[in-house]
């Protein structure tokens, strides 16, 4: 299995927060046990491209579904796990909610939590992707193509962006980010109440969803780095303002399925958890 995950650079870095690639063609195939991929709930939306294979998802009834090879996906508000059904080839572009809603004039809300066909939801500008990128060489070329379209389409409408809130969104689990939306508000210069209104029209999320969702990711991005310095769970929680170690440990466990001793394990060694790597 090989992924990997670009970051734009510049302006594009403003919409896009990562670009990544994953392959499972030169695995052998069937596998001696189901291939699972378990994603951590998260504010992005994402492009999801299969130019090779295909995985299946739980309905709402939890009957298993094959994805179509070009999907949209919403705000993710609990973990997921999805079945390989056939060696991969697949790409995935992760984008800021706010920036998504400008870049495809659809709302994040209206998607929490779903995974739809792109055909049923983009407009005829968007046609051509999947012809496209079944048409590059290799996944360089494939990645070139979508900075220079997505670019083309980000300078479009960057005007329209609201710079302030998207900024509230990416620091949101640092120290220095809002804790409460009367802080929201006035780091917007706005009342609680409109941060509210912006935040669940433009984030798809209330603040609150999203700075819990910022938060576990902030905490899984330390449970990963090797670079980290040393220290301990409770100090992790403090750091990033969880009430105790506890209270990270529940939190985690609900939106990645795992409490942080138990994850960081899984993260370091379990195929299943790759998406934690990228």
């Amino acid at each position: 299995m090989r992924a990997w995950m670009h970051t734009p650079q510049g302006e594009l870095a403003e919409a896009v927060h990562g670009i990544g690639f994953v392959s499972t063609v030169d695995d052998p195939w069937p596998p001696a046990q189901p291939q699972l991929n378990r994603f951590p709930a998260m504010v992005y939306c994402s492009l999801n491209f299969f130019t090779q294979g295909a995985v299946a998802l739980p309905g709402a009834d939890g009957t298993l579904r094959a994805l179509p090879d070009w999907v949209v996906s919403g705000p993710r508000t609990r973990p997921v796990a999805s079945l390989t059904l056939a060696p991969l080839r697949t790409l995935g572009v992760v984008l800021y909610p706010d920036a998504f809603a400008l870049l495809t004039g659809l709302a994040p809300a209206a998607l929490q939590d779903r995974n739809d066909p792109a055909s049923d939801l983009l407009d005829a500008g968007w046609a051509d992707w999947p012809r496209a990128l079944r048409a590059c060489a290799d996944e360089a070329a494939q990645l070139a193509w979508i900075e220079a379209r997505l670019g083309a389409r980000w300078r479009a409408v960057r005007a329209r962006w609201d710079a302030g809130l998207g900024a509230s969104l990416r620091r949101m689990a640092a120290p220095d980010g809002a804790a409460t939306v009367p802080a929201l508000g006035a780091e917007l210069g706005i009342g609680a109440r409109q941060a509210q209104r912006q935040y669940r029209s433009r984030v798809g999320l209330s603040p609150a969803q999203a700075r819990r969702l910022q938060r576990m990711n902030a905490a899984v991005v330390a449970l990963r780095d090797p670079d980290a310095p040393a220290r301990t769970l409770a100090d992790l929680a403090a750091e990033l303002g969880y009430a105790d170690q506890a209270h990270m440990a529940r939190e985690l466990r609900q939106l990645a399925g795992l409490p942080p001793s138990r994850l960081e394990a899984h993260i370091d060694t379990d195929r299943e958890y790759w998406p934690y790597r990228l």
